[in-house]
């Protein structure tokens, strides 16, 4: 390889790798296969009734486990959050700041970082603009797809509860539903519910 174009490709790498939490979330280079964007509440955070804080006790531990596993396979994977909020409500932004850094070091002492995570603004639809000023969902994912130089379809997005439709001008990303996982339900059928949502990311991103 050119060694020019190596050291451009390095001082990349180096730029991707902002471990700080900043105006534009975190970015890091972890994986290099696709783009697999996990929507963060409800996901990889339990559901807490409003106003509730946050505890890491609250991380699926079975989430977790697949997470390692995409990590081994070296799936680029992060996490989107949404604020939905209007902005005159926005002082709670620290403290979504300082969650979202503890569940980046949990996750990095679990083997499992993630190359990003991004905050959104909730609008209501993938294609329409959030109601104020902000980046909406649709936005980020572009930007991410840019920003990793990964085609829209080797990107997969994970949802929980409906989808939004797609407009014909809105790039062909795979989604995903979530499956429903009790709290309460038995241990195997969390567990066939997680590897049935890693078999369909590997599908979409061509894995054997």
């Amino acid at each position: 390889m050119d060694s020019g174009l190596r050291e451009s490709k390095v001082g990349m790498k180096a730029a991707m790798e902002t471990d700080v939490l900043g105006v534009h979330g975190i970015h890091r280079q972890e994986g290099s296969v696709g783009l697999v964007i996990f929507e963060r509440d409800d996901i990889l955070l339990r559901h807490r009734p409003q106003f509730a804080d946050h505890t890491l006790g609250d991380i699926d531990t079975e989430f977790l486990a697949m997470l390692q596993d995409m990590r081994e396979l070296s799936v680029r994977f992060g996490f989107i959050w949404r604020h939905s909020t209007f902005p005159s409500n926005r002082g709670a932004g620290i403290d979504s700041a300082r969650l979202t850094q503890l569940l980046d070091d949990l996750l990095k002492v679990s083997g499992a970082s993630p190359d990003f995570w991004v905050e959104a603004i909730h609008s209501p639809g993938l294609d329409q603009p959030p109601r104020w000023p902000g980046a909406s969902e649709l936005d980020v994912i572009l930007k991410l797809t840019e920003r990793y130089e990964v085609d829209p379809t080797m990107t997969v997005l994970v949802r929980k509860g409906e989808f939004h439709h797609y407009s014909s001008t809105t790039p062909a990303f795979t989604g995903v539903l979530y499956p429903e996982l009790s709290a309460g339900g038995r241990d195997s059928d969390r567990r066939a519910a997680l590897v049935w949502l890693k078999t369909e990311i590997k599908h979409a991103l061509k894995l054997p």
